[in-house]
């Protein structure tokens, strides 16, 4: 058996930040290989398969990856301890997202016995600079699923979608200058600033579920410093997404303006601890599961009834459900305001909470039949849509 507490201490105590996740995923896999097959995937993911016989297939997602601890400082307690106080595990991740891949293999290894179907796990990297670009990749390889389930914080309730998200990179051109003579140039910061009150005003589409699409700018630079009037000023916009709206429709709305700046959506360029590179337009469609959804309504029954909700951030539910259609759904331990911020911290009687829900969870969905022969299970695909939590 897996003890949730040990798994998650060991998890917390191994830093792992985007890009650099190795030393987690090899401690993860360790525990995984005790009762499942491992490989280590695309992006550096830890890839679990455990097959028992005929019957659905059901993939349990979270991401090893989490942001810096910044300011050690503003911490009661050293960021990757795992202390507990007072019923409480301290740490970066422990909420976001360390304690639900703690539940989710500590319930999977408890219900070994009960199912019927294949059950897959990964565990991805980098989702806290692009989500969904790794879950993309591994994606490609496994065999679809019938189901994910997502492990970021629900507060143990069951999520069914949120917001997407896109980076817009906003680029103002000028005439550079030596600053004594600014009327020699044409100051590039100043027409952003120009700009940039028209860019922000647009007004904004709204749903009625996931509420209301926003834009902050969230980035300013210039390529040059000192004495210098700027020839260009770049300014990178979060704009939050609701169901329906695409990388043409969102440009559309700027270029439309016509105030003499380019906005494009942005690219990044990650590299994984394996050295793989990766490539990612930063595009992440809104998305959300019907609530009269079979998965989720049985996955609900599961859970107790308990209440439906969607996130404010973003997660790797932008590939699986938003691009892809696949039925997703979100369960984990933690209140998400605690994300990124200093003592982050998970209460064990919600981890342990966390641990018996995934356990009904995995067997309510993947219940091994009583006889010999077994229902077909059934399948829907979720309602297609457009994605610190920093997402």
């Amino acid at each position: 058996m897996i003890d949730p507490r040990r798994l998650l201490v060991g998890l917390v105590r191994t830093p792992s930040l985007s890009g650099e996740e190795g030393a987690a995923a090899d401690f993860l896999s360790r525990a995984l290989r005790t009762f499942c097959d491992v490989e280590i995937g695309p992006g550096g993911a830890v890839l679990g398969r455990l097959k028992r016989g005929e019957g659905p297939t059901v993939l349990l997602e979270g991401h090893l990856d989490t942001v810096p601890p910044g300011d050690e400082a503003a911490w009661s307690v050293p960021p990757f301890s795992g202390e507990v106080r007072e019923g409480k595990l301290y740490g970066r991740g422990a909420v976001d997202m360390k304690g639900a891949i703690a539940a989710q293999v500590a319930g999977a290894c408890r219900a070994l016995t009960e199912i019927q179907g294949t059950l897959l796990f990964a565990y991805v990297t980098h989702e806290e600079t692009a989500e969904g670009a790794v879950l993309s990749r591994v994606l490609d390889l496994l065999p679809r699923p019938d189901l994910v389930i997502l492990g970021e914080p629900t507060d143990l309730r069951l999520a069914i979608g949120h917001r997407g998200r896109a980076v817009l990179k906003v680029e103002v051109k000028g005439r550079t200058s030596h600053a004594s003579m600014p009327e020699l140039g044409d100051n590039a910061i100043e027409r952003m600033a120009a700009a940039l009150p028209r860019l922000l005003s647009l007004p904004m589409p709204s749903d009625p579920v996931l509420g209301k699409g926003t834009v902050s700018p969230v980035s300013i630079s210039t390529p040059t410093s000192g004495p210098i009037v700027p020839d260009r000023c770049t300014v990178l916009l979060d704009r939050r997404l609701v169901r329906g709206e695409r990388p043409d429709s969102v440009l559309s709305l700027y270029k439309e303006l016509d105030l003499g700046v380019r906005v494009e959506i942005a690219r990044e360029e990650l590299r994984a601890y394996t050295g793989e590179e990766l490539e990612v337009e930063e595009f992440f469609p809104a998305w959300l599961m019907e609530p009269q959804d079979p998965w989720v309504r049985k996955a609900r029954a599961a859970l107790g009834n308990v209440p439906l909700k969607v996130w404010r951030f973003s997660t790797d539910g932008v590939e699986s459900c938003g691009r892809r259609g696949i039925p997703t759904v979100g369960y984990g331990p933690g209140d998400e305001r605690l994300a990124h911020q200093p003592d982050e911290c998970l209460p064990l009687a919600d981890l342990e909470a966390a641990v018996a829900g995934y356990h009904r969870l995995i067997v309510e969905l993947m219940r091994a039949p009583l006889k010999a022969k077994s229902g077909k299970a059934r399948r829907r695909g979720g309602r297609r849509g457009h994605h610190r939590k920093t997402h």
